[in-house]
């Protein structure tokens, strides 16, 4: 069996370090309501890119987070899509601020629909 060490960006732009992605992975959790079409969307920070632009490793919005190697984590997403026009620090921000209610712990979008809106105000003016 292969190992994924880097996967591409769904819109197929090359991945840049230091910008901006969601990471949209399956959420099967029948207890709490999650049916088959389930998602959790996740804001990364690229942090290694291979030389034709994949995404090697990411940094997950933990506090005092550290890269993640996609080798580890590949069998977990679905897909990787660009954020680039985000700021990243405001995005990262939003994002650490998105908890559980009564918790530090960052918790995930349950679509990209919201996700986006969430992220909103993150987006940097097109020049």
């Amino acid at each position: 069996m292969s190992q994924v060490e880097a996967l591409p960006l769904a819109n197929g732009a090359p991945a840049r370090r230091g910008t901006a992605a969601l990471l949209v992975s399956p959420h099967r959790e029948p207890l709490t309501g999650g049916g088959p079409d389930a998602v959790h969307v996740e804001l990364i920070v690229i942090r290694s890119v291979t030389r034709d632009g994949r995404v090697r490793a990411y940094e997950e919005m933990w506090p005092g987070g550290r890269p993640v190697r996609v080798a580890t984590t590949a069998w977990k997403i679905s897909s990787l899509v660009d954020a680039s026009v985000l700021d990243p620090d405001h995005a990262v921000a939003i994002a650490r601020a998105h908890t559980y209610p009564g918790h530090r712990q960052v918790r995930p979008w349950a679509s990209l629909a919201e996700a986006r809106a969430a992220l909103r105000p993150a987006r940097t003016p097109a020049p």
